[in-house]
């Protein structure tokens, strides 16, 4: 299930980026910032109550976009589709929240995620040398999002309907994935 992350997921969090990233990662505060204070959106995919992956929006206000900060998914749950729905879910929010389009960097030698993103419609539109500290360089991609986004979610049952629950001045949407 996709869900917004919480306080309590935050040494979940802290536990996935150390599996996933050599470098460059999140710290703990970080996070913690993120989760409490920052212009941001933090999904996690909870199967269980294990957390397999998140995905990190940034917003700056009056910008019609958004970024994908940073997505990953646990080694252990590639090719599930965890990152797919990560991403969807992701798109979603942002779009609720009112951004036109979805921007983000990946490293060059990420080929499997490049693939992930071009199948979803991303397209590169630049590039930055050097970015990474190991010194590889990163694709800039983007999407436009739809301007009137509705909640999506797959369905464990015909029952279960979307739902989106106001959370103060934000709304937030919570996606299933069976």
């Amino acid at each position: 299930m996709i869900r917004p992350a919480h306080l309590s997921d935050l040494d979940a969090l802290v536990r996935l980026e150390q599996r996933c990233f050599a470098g460059d990662r999140l710290s703990r505060r970080s996070f913690r910032y993120l989760l409490t204070r920052a212009n941001a959106a933090l999904l996690v995919d909870d199967e269980h109550g294990v957390v397999r992956g998140y995905a990190l929006l940034r917003f700056r206000a009056g910008s019609p976009r958004a970024r994908l900060y940073s997505i990953a998914v646990d080694p252990r749950h590639h090719g599930k589709g965890a990152g797919r729905a990560l991403l969807s879910a992701a798109e979603q929010v942002a779009g609720v929240r009112g951004a036109a389009r979805l921007q983000l960097e990946i490293r060059k030698d990420n080929h499997a995620a490049v693939r992930l993103y071009r199948g979803m419609g991303y397209r590169e539109f630049g590039s930055y040398v050097d970015y990474y500290a190991d010194h590889m360089d990163a694709l800039r991609m983007q999407k436009p999002l739809p301007a009137n986004p509705l909640p999506i979610m797959t369905p464990a049952s015909d029952r279960e309907k979307p739902r989106t629950v106001s959370a103060g001045q934000q709304q937030q949407v919570i996606t299933r994935q069976s």
